[in-house]
């Protein structure tokens, strides 16, 4: 697939990439090089590949190598001889995953094609020997790094935090190969907050673009939560409804002018049809711009946005009503809906006028030729006879069909008045005679005619209409980006979202915050507090910090003062907390990292008040994504996630870590966690800004990770039944999750006695050892059993049996099995 021709007259606007291929051009007209890869380069497979075969993983400083058995694979380059039939790519792909996200198809293709480039290059300049053609270039290392102004977010993270999500449609024949076909809709997701309020194409696909790319750019940010602001004042309302309800009739006219071009008129939609089709879509996108243009002018406080000035500079009113009104006055809507093609009105052309009238006066000719015909046939016969038209065959003569005769009763006179049999149908046969033929040479082609004619003129208007492409399209563009800041709007309407404020200070400072989707779920929520200070980052000299106070004011107070530099900011950089299962650790995780990246979108926030400073990565290690087409374990992608979290952190950095170190040995995976808690808080002016939640309590009992003022713990809060008598029943967790979840009441009970043991240092082997007082009385029972088999007698049972061995009784066999130190042999 080739690119898209403004994309290269964007890097290249003076055609220079053109004129170098001819040679007439420096090939340094542009400050960098620009060339044109065919498909094949991009792909992911084979980027995949170059990247595994860099070489760079010697210097990486691990000792361990990681080799499975594997077939002969012409890109493996592990040659021990002492491991034949083994491969360690599976080993550098593991090291690789550290490093860059593989997950991402793109990044990955265009790392490969960047490759062949560079070793294209390497060929073509390099002679035998030459050394320093081949430091020149060599590659030592591999970094990944983001788009300007956008934040970093992988899959993992839009997965873990539910920020899309699709659902399959159940109906299996609604799904298809490809994703237009597929048949899924947004699921419960944050941008399925919006998705349905937002109710242009355009506007729909920018929207789901600010949530899979969230901004950095401060100026971009604020402009769309300026927009939110101005929307939601109460005056407004009334202008705002009636903006929406316009824009629900305006479609994409990118796609309607590509189909203009092809020269499609029907409909657009699944089915076709004039009322959606190309005339009937330009119609309505001139009228209801207008009418949006309008409404726009009403809005209190609009003269500050710039989503407005564009709307009124861009919005030609002159040329958008000319639209409009030429198509009006040209297409004959009622009628085209009744004869399922485009009609042209009256008065556009004299020349079709006069035409569509002869056509329109073909009924009557017909009654009269047929008149004229009927009386020269004999009055014996009684036909009934009509004179009939069709556009692709002509003026017929009708009469009924004879079965007996396979024939009509009559087929006009002798010689040239003979009628000509055409066609038959079970009941009528059509003919046609010189007086027809005749009709035919004047007559026969006027529907033809007319269709040409009205072809010709819509091709025309067509034409007129492409003059405006630019200002349609452009127009467009900005009703859909109007659309997506009013779905923003009304979502933070409806869900009753807070304005959150941006700076450029390294900190999250949220009061009473709440999960977006959490709380729509439950029929109550619990809202939290957060406050974290990220490093200050290098090279940054004194830092102008904000000291969080017992008594937070307004939100904007707050904002003033971390941005007025007065004083320095202390808090925290790494929150660790704990708590029961179902108490709400990640829920309170996710919340955070929600409110930091919805803030990111220029969307309002689920918060009393917010401020968000610049976060330019989310990086999460929360949940497994396991699939059987990777042939990682679920440990291995946990630990990938954390060190691919661990490489690409910066001090503007959000990292969530949520149970880390849960899949392996109980020990490990507290000395793991601890470890990585640990390496981010010594980053020190490079710290990122870090939440984590675990269940290894040896993390604190023990001291392993030592108070410091960058760190801070905390735990999910308990209820508290001052009434009980007993102390353990005093604490009453909300959830028991075993019990909840169906878990038999014995193992529940079996688990809270070995939890108290495990509390009091008794040990658990022992415990586990120990046979309860059921076990014991069954013993017990089956003792008196045996003994009282022991006192009777079978000698003379046993006798009876010449092959049973004297000195093997089953008293004896017995008594060796209950207590073989004693058993009589």
């Amino acid at each position: 697939m080739r690119v898209d021709e403004t994309v290269a007259d964007y890097f290249d606007p003076h055609g220079s990439t053109q004129v170098q291929a001819t040679g007439d051009e420096d090939r340094f007209a542009l400050p960098y090089v620009l060339e044109f890869r065919p498909s094949p380069e991009f792909r992911y497979d084979a980027g995949k590949n170059k990247l595994i075969n860099l070489g760079l993983f010697a210097a990486s400083g691990s000792d361990a190598s990681f080799v499975v058995p594997g077939s002969n694979d012409s890109y493996d380059v592990y040659s021990d001889s002492n491991d034949i039939g083994y491969t360690d790519r599976v080993g550098k792909l593991l090291r690789l995953s550290t490093w860059i996200d593989m997950d991402s198809c793109i990044t990955v293709g265009c790392a490969g094609a960047l490759l062949t480039y560079i070793r294209r290059r390497k060929a073509v300049e390099q002679f035998p020997g030459d050394e320093d053609v081949s430091t020149c270039f060599r590659i030592s290392a591999i970094e990944m790094f983001s788009l300007r102004d956008t934040m970093f977010v992988n899959a993992d993270t839009l997965s873990s935090l539910q920020i899309l999500q699709a659902e399959s449609s159940p109906n299996t024949h609604s799904q298809g190969p490809t994703q237009a076909s597929s048949g899924s809709k947004e699921g419960l997701s944050v941008y399925g907050l919006f998705h349905h309020l937002a109710r242009t194409p355009q506007g729909k696909c920018l929207l789901r673009q600010y949530f899979i790319r969230p901004s950095m750019d401060l100026d971009t940010i604020n402009e769309r939560l300026d927009t939110a602001s101005v929307f939601l004042r109460p005056e407004n309302d009334g202008a705002m409804n009636n903006i929406v309800k316009n824009l629900a009739q305006i479609k994409n006219m990118r796609t309607v002018i590509m189909h203009l071009r092809k020269g499609v008129t029907n409909g657009l939609s699944k089915g076709g049809g004039i009322k959606s089709g190309i005339w009937s879509s330009l119609r309505s996108f001139a009228f209801h711009t207008l009418q949006i243009r309008d409404a726009l002018k009403e809005i209190a406080g609009v003269e500050r946005l710039k989503i407005a000035t564009r709307v009124l500079e861009t919005f030609d009113a002159h040329g958008i009503a000319s639209v409009g009104t030429i198509i009006s006055e040209i297409v004959d809507f009622a009628a085209s809906v009744a004869k399922h093609r485009t009609v042209v009105n009256t008065g556009v052309s004299a020349e079709l006028d006069d035409i569509k009238r002869t056509y329109d006066g073909v009924e009557d000719l017909l009654n009269h030729t047929s008149r004229t015909i009927d009386a020269t046939i004999p009055a014996i016969y009684n036909l009934k006879l009509s004179v009939i038209f069709f556009p692709q065959i002509g003026f017929l003569i009708c009469i009924p069909l004879n079965p007996k005769l396979g024939r009509g009763d009559y087929e006009g006179g002798e010689g040239e008045d003979r009628w000509e049999r055409i066609f038959s149908t079970d009941s009528n046969v059509y003919y046609k005679d010189p007086r027809m033929r005749e009709m035919d040479e004047e007559l026969g082609d006027i529907y033809a005619v007319i269709c040409d004619k009205e072809i010709e003129i819509i091709h025309n208007l067509g034409k007129r209409v492409l003059m405006h492409e630019n200002m349609l399209t452009l127009a467009s563009d900005i009703c859909g980006e109007l659309d997506s800041l009013l779905a923003l709007a009304e979502g933070a309407k409806i869900y009753k979202y807070c304005r959150p404020c941006m700076t450029l200070k390294n900190v999250i400072d949220i009061n009473a915050g709440r999960h977006p989707l959490q709380e729509l779920t439950v029929p109550s929520y619990v809202a939290n507090d957060t406050f974290l200070v990220g490093g200050p980052g290098p090279n940054t000299g004194s830092q102008d910090v904000y000291r969080k106070e017992a008594n937070s004011e307004a939100a904007t107070q707050h904002s003033n003062k971390i941005d007025s530099g007065a004083e320095v900011l202390e808090g925290a950089s790494m929150l660790m907390m704990t708590g029961p299962n179902y108490s709400g650790k990640s829920v309170y995780l996710k919340q955070i990292a929600l409110i930091v990246y919805m803030a990111h979108v220029g969307c309002f926030v689920p918060a009393d008040y917010a401020i968000i400073g610049l976060t330019d990565k989310i990086l999460t290690r929360i949940a497994t994504r396991e699939t059987v087409s990777k042939f990682q374990s679920a440990f291995m992608i946990d630990l990938q996630q954390i060190a691919l979290a661990m490489s690409l952190a910066t001090h503007r950095s959000l990292v969530i870590i949520d149970e880390f170190g849960k899949g392996t040995d109980s020990s490990d995976g507290a000395g793991l966690a601890c470890g990585v808690f640990e390496y981010l808080l010594g980053l020190g002016e490079n710290r990122p800004k870090a939440l984590g939640a675990t269940h290894f309590h040896e993390i604190f009992e023990n001291g392993f990770l030592k108070p410091r003022p960058f760190l801070e713990f905390c735990s999910m809060e308990v209820r508290i039944d001052p009434k009980a008598k007993e102390l353990e029943d005093q604490i009453v967790y909300l959830y028991n999750c075993a019990a909840l979840n169906g878990v038999d009441g014995a193992i529940v009970a079996r688990a809270d006695e070995l939890v108290e043991k495990s509390a009091r240092g008794e040990d658990l082997v022992a415990a586990c050892a120990t046979m309860s007082n059921a076990e014991q009385e069954d013993l017990r029972d089956a003792e008196e059993t045996a003994r009282e088999f022991l006192s009777l007698d079978f000698r003379d049972l046993i006798a009876q049996d010449s092959d049973f061995p004297a000195n093997r009784e089953a008293r004896y066999l017995l008594e060796e099995v209950l207590d073989p130190n004693q058993a009589d042999p």
